[in-house]
């Protein structure tokens, strides 16, 4: 709690920072600085989530639409206590899920179709209880908010820099590009502050389900699927690009994480059996290369796929231990 408490303080940081340049440009004094910054966090808080929406252009699903997610979603709610989430679809092939909100009551589980045609039902139930784990522990409303500037400072750089393109004054657009490349900084500096926090709280989540699922199994094998089957049945960059979403890369260790893999093939294959490790290993190779690779990497809100497997793993062999 205490690195997810410091991540939103700097990102409060940085929002008044950009308040307070866009006041001073104006003229305004200290205390109209105050009263601005109060304005805009207050209406941060209403705004996040629908920033998010905008960004991943879902919808809320209705009562007749996809009637066994529905049912599975409100079966694991009343498992586990809680009030069930809104279920909206996210219109992306690649295998994803999130849930955002500003409490744990007004909350929205996402899911992308491409993860309903890539899992088996068991799979899927363990990323649900994965993603509501985030519910349960709150961490998602915290980086709902956390995560308002760099978003609003991505849609910012997008938008302007797409404007200039098309403003007939030359002056207006030498300023719209730099404005626009002043927030693409700011996106920048603000993700590197919350991606680690982000990472953190996805292992948290990881052993939550594996703990009250009792079969860590199923969520190692969504995993794998995500993340690695998903590059085998492509080529080129764009499988890369999809596995690189769901972890993050410690490219300075490239040749002792290739050993790491090679090392724990049992544990690996333990809990994905039929695993692929040439497979993994390309995979992590491969979005690995080049400058766009590395920030790609860097800029990912998960640990590495396979460092969670292995995680999960260690766990199923506690809980074997426990009960043996």
């Amino acid at each position: 709690m205490a690195k997810i408490a410091l991540t939103l303080a700097l990102s409060l940081a940085i929002g008044f920072a950009i308040i307070w340049v866009i006041t001073f440009y104006l003229g305004l004094d200290i205390y109209e600085t105050l009263i601005a910054a109060v304005a805009v966090f207050v209406f941060q808080f209403y705004i996040s989530p629908k920033l998010i929406i905008m960004a991943t252009k879902l919808r809320y699903v209705g009562n007749e639409e996809y009637p066994q997610l529905q049912e599975m979603v409100f079966e694991l709610s009343k498992e586990y206590g809680m009030k069930p989430p809104r279920l909206a679809i996210v219109p992306a092939r690649e295998p994803n899920a999130f849930v955002f909100g500003r409490t744990k009551h007004g909350s929205t589980l996402a899911i992308h179709e491409g993860l309903l045609s890539a899992l088996s039902a068991e799979e899927l139930r363990a990323v649900i209880v994965h993603e509501m784990a985030h519910i349960m522990h709150g961490d998602f409303s915290i980086m709902t908010f956390a995560s308002f500037v760099p978003m609003l400072a991505y849609l910012i750089s997008r938008d302007v820099l797409w404007t200039s393109f098309f403003d007939e004054s030359r002056n207006a657009a030498s300023y719209l590009i730099l404005f626009g490349m002043l927030a693409f900084v700011v996106y920048f500096i603000s993700e590197f502050i919350v991606l680690p926090v982000s990472r953190q709280r996805e292992s948290y989540a990881d052993l939550y389900c594996a703990e009250s699922t009792h079969k860590p199994e199923n969520l190692a094998r969504a995993l794998y699927k995500i993340s690695y089957a998903n590059f085998k049945t492509k080529n080129g960059s764009k499988s890369a690009t999809s596995a690189r979403a769901f972890y993050v890369i410690d490219f300075f260790n490239i040749d002792k994480d290739m050993w790491e893999l090679k090392n724990h093939y049992e544990q690996l294959k333990g809990m994905v059996p039929g695993i692929d490790i040439s497979t993994v290993i390309k995979a992590e190779r491969q979005s690995r290369n080049g400058l766009l690779g590395m920030l790609n990497s860097m800029l990912s809100t998960h640990p590495q796929t396979y460092r969670r497997i292995m995680s999960l793993a260690k766990e199923k062999q506690a809980m074997e231990k426990e009960s043996s």
